[in-house]
């Protein structure tokens, strides 16, 4: 983050504030009254696509009643910022965190909030073994959304709450709960969707590893339901299949990457055989290298297109392929960001580092074209008209809540979408996915007032996405002195949790 002083004028009378915000001829006119004013602004407005300069932003409450023409009417606001060279746009979303680990759970959603992320879709919401584990259950994800949105806890809006992975690899002492989250069969996910469903899971995430039959009797009982099924891709089945069966979004840049090579059918059709019991499994060591080597256009062009036409969202982390690729660089690893991060998780992610990190130079090399594919075929998806949303994977390793998602920002403009389009992929697009169109995902009159205020424009420079001035959420104001305190929070937490060799909540 950047940070910077911005101008405020507080609790201004309301003849005063009309004296100073408006013409003469305005001034004779009855003030509208706000909460809060955002004086002479940038707007940018990823909905519309539009830039606006000199504008008045007047919410009250915590919506947004005026976006007008600096000076252009009288207006009477409890606080006044003046954000003359400053840019407005909506607040951004990560949509596939997980925040939902115990131990750092409040100190995820800080650091979120602390780097402009006001929305997070959550993709393992729910405890399979029951309380008292690592893993939150769903009704403790529940009750810290209500005191985000009350006010009671630091955090983005926890927009959507998922299952966590529904697989078909049961265990032989699997009780009901482990069983639901386990089906084998088209019944078993039939019965698996009504339990999670009233569980109050908006959002079941699959796994790659589902038997074929619970794949489609899962899909259709979600579709039956109207409870939309996201995250992996089963490995016997092609993105395009999963899509037009009623996947609602991809995570990862796994499974596009090798879709979009014809080595993606042979291996998906392996995977069947092996499961019929009439072959081998298929080795997946391979498939970086394979995919490269046997990328053809044609075959993409059908994935994403089957993607586009079904209304299938892509999520694809790049993030978590750059760790493959960069796992050994000290540079990399070290980074300053690992002080908002308990010693407790730093040393759950030393293991994958290393493990990462040994990798044969032959295989890295594997990996990093295979990353460097996975943003090719982004953009090619994203040319298909595939609707493409930021998210980060947070709290997987080198993946910092908040921070990273300004990250992933960085490479979807790498991957050649335009600074506005990933703009785009941070507000518009989640809120569309979400339907909230009407109350995020842009800047007008009737949104919600989740909203990022920077002393750079992120439309020449994506990096300028964390020149963070302020961060409005709800209509309420935190200044950069109060984000900075925000980050000092969960610095101070940490060490106080390392020195007592535990990691409690980070308030």
């Amino acid at each position: 983050m950047k940070p910077t002083m911005i101008a405020a004028a507080a609790m201004l009378t309301p003849a005063l504030a009309a004296c100073q915000t408006a013409t003469p001829a305005a001034v004779a006119q009855a003030p509208v009254r706000a909460s809060l004013l955002i004086e002479d602004v940038t707007v940018i407005d990823p909905e519309r696509r539009t830039v606006t300069a000199g504008q008045d932003v007047l919410i009250d409450g915590d919506r947004i009643i005026a976006v007008v023409p600096h000076e252009s009417i009288a207006i009477a606001a409890e606080r006044t910022v003046v954000a003359s060279g400053h840019y407005l746009m909506p607040g951004l979303f990560d949509m596939h965190t997980h925040s939902s680990f115990a131990p750092v759970h409040r100190s995820s959603l800080k650091l979120m909030r602390a780097n402009g992320v006001t929305g997070a879709r959550e993709m393992g919401s729910d405890c399979k073994g029951g309380e008292g584990g690592l893993t939150m259950c769903l009704d403790a994800m529940q009750t810290s959304r209500a005191a985000i949105e009350a006010g009671d806890l630091v955090g983005p809006r926890l927009l959507q709450l998922s299952s966590s992975k529904v697989s078909s690899n049961r265990p032989e002492d699997a009780d009901d709960a482990v069983a639901y989250y386990t089906p084998t069969d088209a019944d078993e996910a039939a019965a698996s969707v009504a339990w999670l469903a009233e569980r109050g899971a908006e959002l079941i995430k699959i796994s790659e590893e589902m038997t074929p039959d619970a794949v489609r009797g899962l899909l259709e009982a979600a579709n039956a339901a109207e409870i939309v099924v996201g995250g992996h891709v089963p490995l016997m089945f092609s993105i395009g299949e999963l899509s037009a069966l009623g996947l609602t979004s991809v995570e990862h840049a796994r499974d596009l990457p090798l879709d979009c090579s014809t080595h993606g059918a042979t291996f998906r059709a392996a995977v069947g055989a092996a499961l019929r019991g009439e072959g081998d499994w298929p080795d997946r060591s391979v498939l970086p290298a394979r995919a490269r080597d046997t990328f053809d256009a044609g075959t993409c062009a059908a994935q994403v297109t089957a993607m586009a036409a079904n209304g299938t969202y892509y999520v694809p982390t790049h993030i978590t392929r750059e760790f493959d690729v960069r796992a050994g660089e000290a540079a990399y690893v070290e980074d300053a960001r690992r002080q908002y991060l308990p010693a407790m998780q730093l040393e759950h992610w030393q293991g994958d580092i290393e493990r990462t990190a040994s990798v044969s130079a032959e295989r890295k090399a594997d990996l990093a074209d295979f990353f460097a594919l996975g943003l090719r075929t982004t953009k090619i998806a994203h040319d298909a008209g595939v609707k493409v949303m930021v998210g980060t994977d947070a709290n997987d390793t080198m993946t910092f809540p908040g921070f990273s998602v300004h990250d992933e920002m960085r490479h979807l403009v790498a991957a050649g979408l335009s600074e506005m389009d990933v703009l785009r992929a941070a507000t518009t697009v989640p809120a569309d996915y979400l339907g909230r169109s009407d109350d995020f995902g842009g800047v007008r009159a009737g949104k919600l007032a989740d909203l990022l205020l920077l002393t750079a424009n992120p439309l020449e420079d994506i990096d300028h996405s964390d020149a963070i001035a302020a961060v409005i959420f709800d209509g309420h104001l935190d200044d950069r002195a109060t984000l900075d305190r925000y980050l000092k929070d969960v610095r101070d937490w940490v060490a106080l949790a390392n020195a007592e060799g535990q990691a409690g909540d980070a308030d």
